[in-house]
């Protein structure tokens, strides 16, 4: 039976004088304050407040976010709309009224919620039930997901976890279910004028006939029982099982390869979420890609040997080119012959001695001008940036640290996330417990994680 007005009307006439009327269009407008004051004066019963004559019939506007949480409200009554959110959570209300709201809906512990999780709990077994009528999950047929279910199943019922249905049980169940579908269809009927506290005891004896089904079928189930949902792990397929006795628990399945490529994919995404920071720099020095390095300080070495050539060059460092070296060999090579002639002629006031002491100070001048170019060639620049980047190369992170290199701005993200995945294996994805474990089904290897 619905709760008592605990005023009078007199006295809740009186009191609603208090509230500043604003009755715009068709609604009676009121803050939430307003409400849930008079929720209290009348035992949180809102179909109360809006049958009163005060209200001239007309649906309320709440002019903010309404919080009936926690409360033993069982009916807002007429309200039309909401400018904000409305939370119901842990109250008795089964069913809204038809309103406009511009926010969210908060029903946690509602009677409202319980009824949603079995409507789409229903929907899950109505779509299992088309594969259990085909038998399109057995092994005989081969069928990817269903072979996935199928090592799934398997996993369970070696752990002990599980067992199967016999024939009388699934004669029990069979009566059980059917009797929670006509109070499904009952409560659900549009023409039945049922008020709220007998819309809860038909949920409330719908609570008991599944825990009676729980009872039979705790820990008892077949491959179909076994809901795939997605794939929020990459490449696994995630499965829910449909049973009471493992309420909100989910699984992976997913072959090796399938469970390489998460993996990977999972430490990518691990990356991008906490940053290369996020790791302990010991274990990113194994992954700052080196090229990427190298090639930022030949740049810097350059143009900076470019521009001071003085800082990395002294004179030692310059000798004359080979060509230089050649022509000064071919000179003093001429000299010495045309010196050797001078020598061996007799008459030393002749034109030819003339002649051949001009020419030797001809090349003597020549050779006298062959001199060492100050300016670095382009072979003495390489050679030079070769040798700083093999200094860099080798204490890499001091020169990082000295040039003010960001080490988080070189590192080889896809390196990093294979040693990742190389170091913390695939039970890195399992952030339930860490823990993964492997079955075989037509010696195909599945491998199965509880993730929840």
């Amino acid at each position: 039976m619905s709760r008592k007005i605990r005023l009078t009307e007199k006295e809740l006439y009186r009191f609603i004088k208090t509230i500043v009327e604003q009755v715009e269009d068709d609604y009676y407008k009121m803050t939430p304050k307003q409400y849930v004051d008079l929720m209290v004066l009348t035992s949180y019963n809102g179909s109360s407040i809006t049958s009163l004559k005060k209200f001239m019939g007309k649906p309320l506007w709440i002019t903010g976010t309404l919080d009936l949480s926690n409360t033993p409200t069982n009916s807002l009554g007429n309200i039309g709309r909401i400018d904000g959110n409305l939370n119901i959570s842990y109250t008795n209300v089964s069913k809204l009224p038809k309103m406009e709201i511009t926010g969210y809906i908060s029903d946690y512990g509602s009677p409202i919620q319980k009824k949603r999780e079995i409507e789409e709990l229903n929907n899950k077994k109505q779509t299992m039930n088309q594969y259990r009528d085909g038998d399109d999950w057995s092994i005989e047929k081969g069928d990817e997901l269903g072979l996935k279910a199928q090592a799934l199943l398997k996993y369970l019922v070696d752990s002990g976890e599980v067992e199967t249905l016999d024939e009388d049980d699934e004669e029990k169940l069979k009566v059980l279910t059917k009797k929670k579908e006509d109070l499904e269809s009952l409560y659900d009927d549009e023409e039945r004028d049922g008020d709220p506290d007998e819309n809860v005891e038909i949920l409330n004896t719908i609570e008991e006939i599944e825990e009676e089904i729980t009872e039979l079928t705790d820990n008892k189930i077949d491959v179909y029982d076994l809901y795939p949902y997605g794939y929020g792990y990459h490449d696994l397929t995630q499965f829910e099982v449909l049973s009471p006795g493992f309420k909100d628990q989910e699984y992976t399945v997913g072959s090796d390869d399938e469970m390489d490529s998460s993996a990977l994919e999972y430490a990518k995404d691990l990356i991008d979420d906490i940053g290369v920071d996020g790791f302990r720099s010991g274990f990113i020095d194994y992954y700052i890609n080196e090229d990427e390095v190298l090639d930022y300080f030949r740049d810097y070495y350059e143009n900076d040997i470019a521009n001071e050539p003085d800082i990395y060059f002294s004179d030692d460092d310059f000798e004359l080119t080979s060509e230089q070296e050649e022509r000064k060999e071919q000179l003093e090579s001429e000299i010495e012959e045309y010196e050797e002639r001078l020598r061996n002629m007799d008459d030393s006031d002749s034109t030819e001695y003339e002649q051949t002491q001009d020419h030797i100070e001809y090349l003597q001048e020549e050779l006298d001008n062959i001199e060492v170019d100050m300016e670095p060639s382009q072979e003495m620049i390489d050679n030079k940036v070769d040798s700083m980047l093999d200094e860099v190369r080798y204490n890499i992170k001091s020169y990082m640290s000295d040039f003010g290199l960001d080490i988080s701005e070189y590192v080889d993200k896809d390196a990093l996330a294979q040693g990742l995945v190389d170091e913390d294996g695939w039970g890195m994805m399992n952030g339930y417990n860490g823990n993964y474990d492997n079955v075989y089904i037509n010696d195909d290897s599945y491998n199965i994680m509880r993730i929840n």
